[in-house]
């Protein structure tokens, strides 16, 4: 499913947002609450000014009599500054729930769905910034948008029953604000959704120039990337300014049709006490309340639209979070949700039952591997020739095909990070699609060319290979894996010391003992929850002859009666091979 077919329309309020994130709904509530408590502030304050002023100068009151009134606005007005704090830290936790909850999702949904589909660097900043964005959506853009449907409802009752014709004239002109807000509006998402593709393809520019900085600067190609960054980033500041200058002019005229509404009201109200139709401290007190609460009216719907460009950014990134949530993981069964609502399916209960529970049965004890007429395929690049092959069961085959040729590809498609664009995976007979993908991983033990490091020590690196079963973050690091398991694990590899420590760059170590780190994760695996098949890609490639050797020696236990698939051109891992392949 692309990215354009799962968007739908998005409007002023995405529903969206609050039925993936809890904690939102009750947000909306609590700014319901707020909005009708600052009504009544509203109300009272502009009840107690205009009887202030009416009464110092339509009835002569001096400081004595107005004093209850006086202390009295000094509360209602406290009170509005209390609400408004309260509004905005419950902002602040909703905004960082929802968002802690998008990324949650997002994560888990990426780890069902193959890998190579996006850049890792735009995908990061989604991940970051882009929700990052969605604070002022919470924090500014949402209080307003419920204060914009209750505040004005509320002020125009008061105005109705206190100056009909001013409450009537507040009715007419007041949808103006929100229509010109729309159309605005629709033109800063439009800006915004061009500016967040900018910002991805910066991203994703920086990323491949990071990746490749080491490569750039030994061929003295990395002046060269100089005017490339300039061209990108000074696209980026053009479009930055851009929106900016049309937030800008949303606000102008915002403001400017707010201002002409409020100068209509004053007009009929002063005409009216010109010609006598409000007389004395209670007219007086009646055309200042309505002259106070007016742009009480209008105020809302201009923050919503003045808010509205602060909040495109966040919705624009949420949009592409809602698209990787709605894409559909590769490796789902689809043949059983094909039969439409309240159709009898065609299998039986029973067999359904059955079939279920085969698919979330772990592998069988050393499978039969086979790649059928298998093509991968990499975005912008030609694909990979076909290949047929068969990994025989408890053995161990050692792929020495050239650099390029899709070792690493086919070790990363049994795992399910990689998906094939024609023929079939199958493990026993039985296809990988119609396999349960978390059981598949269970009964695997996957070594990368570049193992994962995280910041810690070597054992807690090493622990990583056994997820954490008490509830955690899931794939966090297991700390009840017994040291001598540990110690064990460290030994066969060779690796360096358990409590050395590891930067997650992988500073500190070469190349070679990352390697071993990762060796040793793999074998602790192995120790722990019996994988029967092993994959190692290059699992020697940065190491001496003896180390080699010694680790090789390691490794013969672990590779009796497992299917073991190694990619590697070393003369030592060829040594030990019940099959070679090369293509």
């Amino acid at each position: 499913m692309t990215q354009l077919a799962a968007k739908p329309a998005r409007g002023a309020f995405d529903r969206r947002l609050l039925h993936r994130a809890r904690g939102a709904t009750v947000f909306i509530g609590v700014c319901a609450g707020l909005g009708l408590a600052r009504i009544a502030c509203a109300v009272a304050s502009a009840w107690l000014i205009a009887s202030l002023i009416a009464g110092a100068f339509a009835a002569g009151k001096g400081l004595d009599a107005l004093g209850p009134q006086l202390t009295a606005l000094a509360a209602v007005l406290a009170a509005r500054a209390l609400l408004a704090s309260v509004q905005e830290a419950a902002a602040q936790r909703a905004s960082a729930t929802v968002k802690s909850g998008l990324r949650r999702q997002a994560l888990e949904q990426l780890m069902r769905l193959p890998s190579g589909k996006r850049h890792s660097g735009e995908t990061a900043m989604l991940l970051v910034r882009g929700i990052d964005a969605l604070d002022d959506y919470f924090a500014r853009y949402l209080p307003q948008l419920v204060l914009a449907v209750v505040v004005p409802v509320g002020v125009l009752a008061v105005m109705l029953a206190a100056y009909p014709p001013a409450a009537v004239i507040v009715l007419v002109t007041l949808p103006l604000i929100p229509l010109f807000g729309v159309l605005i509006g629709l033109y800063t998402r439009s800006r915004a959704e061009r500016q967040w593709e900018s910002t991805s393809h910066l991203a994703h520019h920086f990323a491949d120039l990071v990746a490749g900085l080491p490569t750039l600067k030994a061929f003295g190609r990395a002046a060269k990337q100089t005017r490339a960054i300039e061209v990108t980033t000074g696209a980026y500041r053009r479009r930055s300014m851009a929106l900016l200058r049309v937030a800008f002019c949303s606000a102008l005229v915002l403001e400017l049709a707010a201002s002409l509404s409020v100068a209509v009201v004053a007009v009929t109200v002063g005409v009216d006490l010109v010609d006598g139709g409000l007389t004395g401290e209670a007219g007086l007190r009646t055309a200042l309340l309505v002259l106070i609460l007016a742009p009480e009216a209008y105020l809302p719907l201009r923050n919503v639209g003045a808010h509205y460009h602060a909040s495109a950014e966040g919705l624009a990134a949420a949009e592409r979070v809602f698209a990787i949530l709605a894409e559909t993981p590769e490796h789902q069964d689809h043949r059983e949700t094909a039969t439409p609502p309240g159709q009898p399916s065609a299998k039986s209960d029973a067999a359904a039952l059955t079939a279920a529970r085969v698919m979330r049965t772990p592998l069988g004890r050393a499978p039969t591997i086979m790649f059928r007429r298998t093509v991968f395929a990499y975005p912008g690049r030609p694909p990979l020739p076909e290949l047929s092959l068969t990994i025989p069961a408890g053995q161990t085959t050692v792929l020495t095909a050239r650099s390029g040729a899709g070792k690493s590809t086919l070790m990363a498609a049994l795992v399910g990070f990689r998906q094939p664009v024609s023929g079939s995976i199958a493990f026993d007979d039985t296809e990988l699609s119609d396999l349960d993908l978390a059981a598949v991983r269970r009964s695997i033990a996957w070594l990368p060319q570049r193992p994962v490091l995280i910041d810690g020590t070597v054992a807690e690196n090493v622990r990583l290979a056994v997820p954490d079963s008490r509830g955690g973050a899931r794939g966090a690091m297991n700390a009840r894996v017994s040291d001598p398991a540990v110690a064990k694990a460290i030994a066969a590899a060779h690796a360096p010391a358990a409590n050395r420590t590891v930067a997650a760059d992988g500073s500190g170590l070469s190349a070679g003992e990352a390697a071993r780190v990762g060796l040793a994760r793999l074998l602790l695996r192995a120790d722990l929850l019996d994988p029967p098949v092993l994959l190692l890609d290059e699992p020697t490639a940065h190491l001496d002859a003896d180390t080699e050797q010694a680790v090789l020696e390691s490794l013969a236990p672990y590779r009796e009666q497992r299917t073991v698939l190694i990619a590697s051109h070393r003369p030592a891992v060829r040594a030990i091979a019940d099959r070679e392949v090369d293509w």
